[in-house]
């Protein structure tokens, strides 16, 4: 096998276990279903059931998709962008846009580690999207084949204004590199220009939390 296939085993498995820690920070029970069915990770709030019997069940599905780039600013200089994409089975698409019960993780990790920040083991960069947005995603063609591939690509462009001030963010391009309904995802540690659904889509817990407003609201309707 060629070390391509080595270098992206291993960088999937630091993506996956990156958000199994995260989850255990965030009080859940987190495991790797041993059949590949489409989602890497799932979570359980076993610590709340047994330390507060009668508290419902919680699970949640996860996605994980790791990429590596290039990532520099120059000294000096404002502004920044490079571009990732992930591959995902035309399958995995389906399983995930069912719900915002289920998201997609995507952990960026920057290949210049040191210009930057140490970002060599820690990510560059962590984003999600829940069900609904993917769905929103692709009814707007965001998903598409490179030729001779069988799987869908998913194109990301991270930015940095020029602006001194400016915060990092993430935003779902198309083919052409274009925006689309529902890519931007708001910025990176700043309380401006937040994405549409109001929630921060760099953190596990930021996902946590959307996802238990949005079910909490469901469960008002019925």
């Amino acid at each position: 096998m060629s070390p391509d296939f080595f270098d992206l085993l291993y960088n999937g498995y630091t993506g996956e276990y990156q958000l199994m820690s995260s989850l255990y920070r965030n009080g859940l029970d987190a495991l790797r279903p041993p059949a590949d069915m489409g989602i890497d990770v799932v979570s359980l709030n076993l610590k709340q059931q047994l330390e507060h019997p009668g508290v419902e069940p919680e699970t949640f599905f996860f996605q994980v998709k790791t990429a590596v780039t290039d990532v520099c600013e120059v000294e000096g200089q404002h502004g920044a962008i490079t571009t990732v994409t992930f591959k995902l089975k035309e399958s995995e698409v389906d399983l995930l846009a069912r719900g915002r019960e289920r998201a997609l993780f995507c952990y960026v990790y920057n290949s210049m580690a040191g210009t930057l920040t140490d970002a060599f083991e820690t990510p560059f960069m962590c984003f999600w999207m829940d069900g609904e947005r993917l769905e929103t995603l692709r009814r707007a063609g965001v998903f598409y084949r490179q030729e001779g591939d069988t799987k869908l690509t998913l194109a990301c462009q991270l930015r940095k204004p020029k602006h001194e001030f400016g915060h990092w963010y993430a935003l779902v391009v198309n083919s052409d590199g274009g925006q689309v309904d529902g890519g931007y995802l708001g910025v990176v540690g700043g309380s401006g220009n937040p994405a549409s659904d109001g929630a921060d889509h760099y953190s596990v817990s930021g996902y946590l939390e959307y996802a238990r407003r949005a079910a909490g609201a469901t469960a008002g309707e019925e």
